[in-house]
């Protein structure tokens, strides 16, 4: 893996876990109480002002999101994320 500045990383998994996120037709509610918790809020923290989530929490996203952690964290198809965040 290529070195990675922490804003960036953060940047990066916003926009892709806000793109499995809509490719697997979930809200951002919908996605928070498959991971456990009552509401949106933090998805969207997440998704809006990238967040670091732990290590468990990334597990249970990407379970949520049907994808391994592997592919959570591959950001190789992203576009060019500075400007979506």
């Amino acid at each position: 893996m290529e070195k990675t500045e922490i804003t960036e990383f953060k940047t990066k998994l916003a926009n892709r876990i806000k793109n499995l996120r809509q490719k697997a037709g979930l809200t951002q509610s919908a996605l928070a109480i498959k991971i456990g918790f009552k509401d949106k809020q933090i998805v969207n923290t997440y998704e809006l002002k990238g967040a670091n989530p732990t290590a468990f929490n990334l597990l249970l996203i990407a379970k949520a999101l049907d994808v391994t952690v592997d592919e959570l964290l591959n950001f190789s198809d992203l576009e060019d994320d500075s400007k979506n965040c």
